[in-house]
């Protein structure tokens, strides 16, 4: 009887075979794997964002008044409203050092800034030589993945905000009728696409919204609006609000109360 010869490969059709297989596993496990990586970033980001309520909390508490437009204006170096000083001022005062916390690793924005060898990532939010915001950390140099910004303003308590439900700050991309702008070069590109975006409060809560119409009450009557600046107690007004996106340049700039 002829012995067989062991065979040592697989024929074309057997290799075709197991990638066509494997295809279909990759296709079908892959949604789910998607899934709990947003269900992953979204944790790391809700947290970021209640350590960053939190924070202006502890300010508020220790100096008996909100960040103003000063303390902004004065660390910045070139009298510029952004957010990234707003982090300086909490930095300078030891509350918040990490840039991570703000500038968030699964972000398309804070990516693309790495990816590109001509920048430099900054190792920190506020220069203590220089008592300014980081060269490397300053609005219009570095992207936030946070927009934020309630500050001083005349005739409101602030030990009110321990006690209501008050924006503190959220993931970039809100627009103003409530939607969130999709993940794109824009420098307003929402940090989670069209699907969503978090507020944080200065209660320390933080909620995901799909569309935040009627989801926030209105300081001045207590009714129910969808614009995220007629919930923030801001006494800024000017000629550079967008009036599609509810932030400038990572600030938010609403009307006074």
């Amino acid at each position: 009887m002829e012995s067989f010869r062991e065979r040592k490969s697989f024929t074309l059709v057997e290799l075709m075979a197991v990638i066509a297989i494997l295809t279909i596993l990759i296709a079908l496990t892959y949604p789910a794997a998607q899934a709990v990586m947003d269900r992953i970033h979204r944790v790391k980001a809700a947290n970021h964002l209640r350590t960053i309520a939190l924070a202006h909390v502890q300010f508020i508490t220790d100096f008996g008044r909100a960040i103003t437009f000063s303390d902004v204006e004065n660390i910045s170096g070139n009298n510029t409203y952004n957010a990234n000083n707003f982090a300086a001022v909490l930095a300078k005062y030891g509350y918040i050092e990490d840039v991570s916390v703000w500038a968030w690793d699964f972000d398309h924005k804070v990516k693309a800034y790495k990816k590109d060898s001509s920048k430099t990532f900054p190792s920190e939010i506020y220069n203590r030589s220089t008592e300014k915001t980081h060269t490397n950390f300053k609005g219009g140099v570095f992207p936030l993945s946070v927009v934020c910004g309630i500050v001083q303003c005349p005739n409101f308590d602030y030990k009110t905000l321990l006690k209501g439900k008050y924006p503190a700050a959220y993931s970039r991309g809100l627009k103003s009728n409530g939607s969130w702008m999709e993940s794109s070069s824009n420098v307003n590109g929402g940090v989670f696409g069209t699907k969503g975006g978090l507020v944080a409060y200065y209660d320390g809560s933080v909620e995901w919204y799909t569309n935040t119409a009627n989801k926030f009450i209105k300081y001045s009557d207590q009714t129910k609006v969808s614009k995220i600046c007629d919930a923030i107690p801001n006494s800024h007004t000017g000629s550079f609000v967008d009036s599609n996106f509810l932030n400038w340049d990572g600030f938010n700039v609403c009307h006074s109360i």
